[in-house]
């Protein structure tokens, strides 16, 4: 007669519930409550990295948790603790339980980014990916060049991939070979059928700790079509740059999630200026990426623990050229993405991209470029030479390690009038928080 035998085992996962949300994780007893944050999206607020300084993190707790730690202590009341608020941050997760998140310790959806697109026109004098509308004569005994040859006699010497050599011949056949030829860093990387020169996409974006903005530019006629902004979502791994290197560094899995985070956004922002604009994520063949050295490696993936200790070096301090399919971006499959050169510590591409907008090298007289950001940086040009030099400017534009006042989203304060009242603007216009 067979007897079923159970054997109980034990488990060290446990579930993890937030309200209001009703969202629920299950994950190992041990980890702290904003790792389960994380793991269920749920954006809780820490500009300080989960480190336990800003105190922003709070939550109330219904049920047991470990004990409360020196800097609980520290950045709550007594009677905050009493009642069974925690910073998310301190707090393991030693059972299943409850989490309530009051809307103060949530980062609002709502965010402030002023962005305005210039009337200008851009000047291309030597753009990166050009079209050049192609029309070839037939093969025929007295010419034996091959398709290569006979585009190259029209376009110059190029490179050509395995995946374009695969196509050139069948289109050129089937279009009574006549074609645009699209061409980037002397590579041709696509045979379109038909005359598209005019239609001819590139993007360009700045990747700030706090901020990421995006244009979407016309590189056949040299204006700008559609812009867009975004919080950076690695804001939740922390506000500046030296608690996301640490993150990165530390963590098993933080490089990882750091470079998935921007990368996401960066997605979504793509299909966001391609919708506004009408035009096809296909015809979008090269896209820009400027930040500070540590933003710039977070987005190509590339550990920037270095950047965290003296004497502060990048991985490399050249410009980086990839395929944009290497990166996630949804654009042409053979799209170049262009990651600009930094020039030494936490002066990065961003800086650079400011010099060559302003046309510093070439200003009469002593010039100074300041840019205050997360991350602050001023060059100065004089006789001939720019000095450039790097300090941070985040926590008193963002919220970090402050008491009073908070950054730019939804519920802050932005303006007061004294009439015969007080009456107060509203970011988002909602409840002011701070």
């Amino acid at each position: 007669m067979d007897t079923e035998v159970k054997v109980e085992t034990k488990t060290d996962r446990v579930r993890v519930k937030f309200e209001p949300s009703g969202k629920t994780v299950t994950m190992h007893a041990g980890a702290t409550v904003l790792d389960a944050a994380v793991q269920g999206g749920i954006p809780l607020t820490t500009p300080c990295g989960g480190k336990g300084l800003c105190g922003k993190c709070r939550v109330r707790i219904l049920g047991e948790a470990g004990p409360h730690t020196d800097l609980e202590r520290a950045r709550l009341s007594a009677a905050d603790l009493a009642n069974g608020f925690r910073l998310a941050c301190q707090t393991a997760v030693t059972g299943s339980l409850t989490i309530e998140v009051p809307t103060a310790s949530l980062e609002a959806s709502v965010h402030k980014i002023l962005e305005g697109m210039s009337e200008e026109t851009l000047q291309l004098n030597d753009p990166v990916v050009r079209k050049k509308d192609v029309a070839l004569p037939a093969p025929n005994r007295e010419d034996e060049s091959s398709y290569v040859e006979r585009l190259e006699r029209e376009i110059g010497p190029v490179h050509v991939d395995l995946p374009v050599l695969r196509e050139i011949g069948d289109h050129l056949r089937d279009w009574d070979y006549q074609a645009t030829a699209v061409l980037t860093d002397g590579e041709l990387i696509e045979v379109e059928r038909g005359n598209t020169e005019t239609e001819c996409f590139l993007l360009a974006f700045d990747v700030g700790t706090t901020t990421l903005v995006g244009a979407l530019l016309d590189a056949a006629r040299g204006v700008t079509l559609a812009t867009v902004s975004r919080i950076n979502p690695q804001t939740r791994f922390g506000d500046d740059v030296l608690s996301r290197i640490q993150h990165a560094s530390e963590r098993p899995r933080g490089l990882e999630e750091l470079h998935g985070a921007v990368i996401s956004e960066i997605d979504d922002m793509v299909r966001e200026l391609c919708t506004a604009a009408s035009v096809p994520a296909g015809r979008v063949y090269g896209a820009a990426f400027a930040g500070n050295a540590t933003m710039e490696h977070l987005l190509m993936g590339v550990n920037p623990r270095a950047l965290g200790q003296v004497p502060f070096l990048s991985v490399t301090r050249r410009g980086v050229s990839a395929r944009a399919s290497d990166l996630g971006l949804p654009l042409h499959p053979r799209a170049r993405a262009y990651v600009l050169p930094v020039i030494g510590g936490f002066v990065g591409g961003d800086t650079v991209a400011g010099i060559v907008a302003t046309h510093l090298d070439q200003n009469e007289g002593p010039t100074l470029l300041v840019d205050i950001g997360t991350n602050g940086e001023i060059v100065l040009k004089h006789e001939g030479r720019l000095l450039a030099a790097s300090c941070a400017a985040g926590p008193a534009f963002e919220g970090a390690r402050i008491s009073q006042g908070m950054r730019a989203m939804a519920g802050a304060i932005e303006k007061v009038a004294i009439n015969h009242t007080v009456e107060c603007s509203v970011i988002g216009a909602a409840a002011p928080m701070g």
